[in-house]
């Protein structure tokens, strides 16, 4: 098999049925959708102006809110937005529902089915009720990424900053992180500054040859405090614990970044 063409009617024809082939062809997995909250935790609604293509027709949205489908946890459970056309066809609604869809290369989209006309536009992570994270949309870098890696749910990435830490007196610092849970993280790196600015450290895990606090290296791991912190620890007696990493916030108003890759 190949591709076939699909003709363009020349200018003055009469028959202009092939044109209307073409635009339903190309329309085929269209999704200009925007969210509305997409940095913070509050709820999301589809942004108005938004358009998608959905099992064949073409839905123009106002802002529309996204409810929580009937059979599916309000809090800690990853969710999908899924846009359902209503039986006349004439509407199309937006849930939040916990069953993964699959993609469809007839519908080039995901979809509840193979057969089913309610489409997947993204997703988040629902913490506790009322919150919610992890926000994407199958568009753009995120669906190739999840094609790829036959992946539902894409990994994104954060960038944190540190704030003040006085780490000549301070051995741990907690960074509070809007990702849930903390299993969906995949990596963290970042870097530390001493005060004057001039010398950044990279975070690491090694602490060198010889005994634990023999080189001073700098090592994390994730907080037991809780799945949306991350702890960084300086070893006593290292490169960190002197004068030259005193800084508080009115000299050293940020100690560095933590890059986050988690899924979503």
């Amino acid at each position: 098999m190949a591709g076939t063409i699909v003709t363009t009617p020349a200018l003055g024809a009469s028959d202009w049925s092939s044109w209307i082939t073409q635009q339903g062809l190309t329309d085929r997995g269209f999704m200009r959708v925007s969210l509305t909250n997409m940095s913070g935790s509050a709820a999301s609604t589809v942004g108005a102006g938004s358009v998608l293509e959905c099992a064949g027709a073409i839905y123009s949205f106002t802002d529309t809110a996204i409810t929580l489908a009937a059979a599916t946890a309000s809090a800690n459970v990853a969710v999908y937005f899924v846009a359902i056309p209503a039986a006349g066809g004439t509407t199309c609604t937006v849930v939040m529902d916990s069953t993964a869809p699959v993609w469809v290369d007839a519908k080039q989209g995901f979809y509840a089915s193979a057969g089913s006309v309610s489409r997947a536009i993204g997703g988040c992570y629902l913490g506790t009720s009322g919150t919610f994270y992890n926000k994407y949309l199958y568009e753009g870098d995120i669906l190739t990424y999840c094609l790829q890696a036959s992946a539902m749910r894409p990994l994104l990435q954060r960038v944190v900053q540190l704030g003040e830490w006085n780490m000549d007196t301070t051995e741990d610092l907690d960074v509070l992180l809007e990702v849930i849970p903390g299993s969906a993280i995949r990596n963290i790196f970042g870097w530390v500054r001493d005060d004057s600015g001039d010398l950044y450290y990279p975070i690491g895990t090694t602490l060198g040859p010889g005994t634990a606090n023999a080189t001073g290296t700098f090592i994390y791991f994730v907080s037991v405090a809780g799945v949306t912190t991350v702890r960084l620890q300086r070893t006593v007696n290292g490169v960190f614990d002197n004068a030259s990493w005193n800084g508080t916030a009115s000299t050293v108003a940020n100690r560095g970044w933590l890059s986050i890759v988690y899924e979503a």
